[in-house]
């Protein structure tokens, strides 16, 4: 079966502007379509879990570290 226009995929730089991502147009893009060269957050996650139990830190600094993940900023849920 034949894909129409909606089925094709390419690369479109877009930019964070008031809490959401644009094309050089203004169109918004939803999160969820934008593609980075960033890390994976789950290998994020293991990484930095890895690091804090092989140098043995204390449960404070643990914690700290636990709260710091809490804090970061999440993507809004789509509306709809």
């Amino acid at each position: 079966m034949a894909g129409g226009p909606d089925d094709q995929h390419g690369f479109v730089p877009v930019t964070f502007e008031d809490g959401c991502w644009k094309t050089a147009e203004g169109g918004v893009v939803p999160w969820y379509q934008v593609q980075t060269d960033l890390v994976p957050e789950a290998d994020v996650q293991s990484a930095l879990d890895r690091v804090l139990s092989v140098y043995g830190v204390s449960d404070v600094v643990v914690d700290a570290f636990d709260q710091f993940r809490k804090e970061l900023r999440r993507p809004p849920a789509p509306e709809g």
